[in-house]
């Protein structure tokens, strides 16, 4: 028997059309875009000045948009410190001299172009801000540290073990204090981009003769 109304209870209601979302290859340009105009506004302004209206204008994407990769304006600048710090320090690897290589040489071979890239880019403004900004964000110090400055301090307290073990080293001070290599380093971006801007000092020259202090070269 059918029902007069022509209605039928057991049928399905009409499926409403897929709409498809972005590619992922257009997710992840929308990120990097994103990112990289972040990256601009917290370098010029400050994290405190720093305003989403203003990234997302400089990246070309409406601001809802934004919110949906990163809700508040800390997740973005997490982001900025994961997408342009993290995977160059990750690059370093893990510290595997060669056995016809002293830890040094390695040292040298495995820092110094990374720390020239840092400091050629605006990668070194980042550590700058962390500086500026860190005391009264102390969320953009836990960021910074997590995906770029423990890592570096695991990895040279990891060599100076292999250079103990190998007798490359006569004490102990470089494994107790691993800060010792990059500390002309942090020097150098506070002399460049604080103290006497007009002058600047790079630091990877620096880095390479920290390096040669505590590790002399082979003549």
């Amino acid at each position: 028997m059918t029902d007069e109304t022509g209605d039928n209870p057991r049928e399905a209601p009409p499926r409403k059309p897929r709409t498809r979302g972005p590619s992922p290859e257009k997710t992840a340009q929308t990120r990097s875009c994103l990112l990289h105009a972040a990256l601009d506004e917290f370098v010029e302004n400050g994290f405190a000045g720093a305003q989403m209206s203003r990234i997302t204008e400089r990246a070309g994407i409406a601001k809802g948009t934004a919110y949906r990769y990163f809700p508040t304006k800390a997740a973005l600048f997490e982001g900025v410190v994961a997408e342009f710090m993290a995977p160059l320090i990750s690059g370093i690897g893990p510290p595997e001299p060669r056995a016809d290589e002293s830890v040094g040489d390695f040292l040298r071979r495995s820092l110094i172009p990374v720390m020239t890239t840092i400091e050629t880019s605006r990668r070194a403004d980042v550590a700058r801000l962390v500086l500026a900004e860190g005391r009264n964000f102390p969320f953009i110090v836990q960021a910074y540290r997590r995906e770029a400055y423990d890592r570096t301090i695991d990895f040279v307290r990891a060599a100076a073990r292999i250079a103990m073990e190998r007798g490359e080293l006569t004490d102990d001070r470089l494994l107790r204090h691993p800060q010792l290599i990059f500390a002309p380093l942090w020097l150098a971006m506070i002399e460049t981009g604080i103290l006497v801007p007009d002058a600047p000092v790079s630091g990877a020259e620096l880095l390479a003769e920290q390096i040669d202090l505590i590790f002399p070269p082979r003549r």
